[in-house]
């Protein structure tokens, strides 16, 4: 059984968007490794374990009848709290019901929990749910990877340089760079003021000279990567990293820019074009990562002078309330 982090286990997690939720097709989803199923009703969007207390048979392999969910077996059927509203062959519907999960949606994100003692629910950082932005939202496949390794490579200023060279930093160019790290009792940043023109194909193309980069983490397991030019927050990239399984996770990601002139589906389309290298060359990195891991029976970490917060990410997935600090330091990146 996987122990999870504290403040993981009992944080709210996206499962879905509003748009992939499909009217007579359920989805089938995993976290932390209890399978569940998220589907469309009419009080809106649902989460059940995925599972019929008949027989056991996976709800996700039913489908969507009039707002509820019918098991491929032998057709009972669920509403979204879970309740038994139709048995086939008899009149009255069966008296034992599916396990609900609690729902939250926010930003077009369907959240929900596992906690025994849910808190209020999720914060989004900004510019979620701001105005002024053009965004969207894209679900990424699952792909192999340890929880707090995927969010530290989001955050991680340092290898950017020799897996992704040319493309988010120069491979070969580095310029000292003043770094402000601010620890709170719920979240983590890193302002890297940079005030120069980028030389990367990235940056250049769509953030013009840039004044500075911030990478957050908040909980329970969210990384955020912000840039900032003379006109204030050019780009932000949020992403939520839901922890499928002990080594499986699935990000979801939010991307927001400035209104301009440029129409919203041409930044998308140039963001994905360039994220989806960027992706690609991060899951290899971290499934690699994991499988090196395991071959060795269970990670050991050195922190280096450039992870300025990798320690703040571990122990506040792990629940702990660090006191609050600030302290700023010179890098080369």
């Amino acid at each position: 059984m996987t122990i999870w982090p504290k403040a993981v286990a009992n944080g709210w997690h996206p499962v879905a968007t509003l748009r992939e939720l499909k009217r007579r097709k359920p989805l089938a989803r995993m976290l932390m490794g209890k399978p569940i199923v998220v589907f469309s009703s009419p009080e809106g969007p649902a989460v059940l374990v995925d599972r019929c207390p008949h027989r056991n048979m996976a709800l996700s392999q039913g489908k969507v009848r009039g707002g509820e969910i019918e098991c491929a077996y032998h057709g009972w059927r669920f509403k979204g709290n879970g309740r038994c509203t139709h048995t086939p062959g008899v009149g009255e519907p069966a008296r034992h019901a599916a396990e609900a999960l609690p729902v939250i949606v926010r930003a077009g994100l369907v959240f929900t929990t596992l906690a025994d003692k849910p808190n209020a629910g999720p914060v989004l950082p900004y510019p979620m749910e701001a105005e002024g932005f053009d965004s969207f939202l894209w679900p990424i496949k699952a792909t192999r990877a340890r929880l707090i390794d995927a969010v530290e490579n989001l955050l991680d200023p340092a290898h950017p340089h020799f897996l992704h060279p040319g493309i988010v930093r120069s491979g070969t160019v580095r310029r000292p760079v003043e770094v402000t790290v601010r620890v709170k009792e719920d979240s983590a940043e890193a302002i890297y003021v940079e005030n120069t023109r980028a030389s990367a194909l990235m940056p250049r193309m769509l953030e013009g000279k840039r004044t500075a980069s911030v990478g957050r983490f908040s909980l329970p397991s969210t990384g955020q990567v912000a840039f900032e030019n003379t006109k204030g927050l050019k780009l932000s990239i949020t992403v939520f990293f839901v922890p499928e399984g002990p080594e499986r996770v699935k990000p979801i990601a939010h991307l927001a820019t400035q209104k301009g002139v440029i129409p919203p589906f041409i930044k998308e389309l140039a963001l994905r074009a360039f994220d989806m290298v960027i992706l690609a060359q991060d899951q290899v990195a971290l499934r690699r990562q994991a499988e090196n891991i395991e071959r060795f029976g269970g990670p050991k970490y050195a922190v280096g002078p450039l992870d300025v917060l990798f320690p703040a990410i571990q122990a506040l997935a792990a629940g702990e309330t660090p006191e609050p600090s600030e302290r700023t330091l010179t890098l080369s990146l």
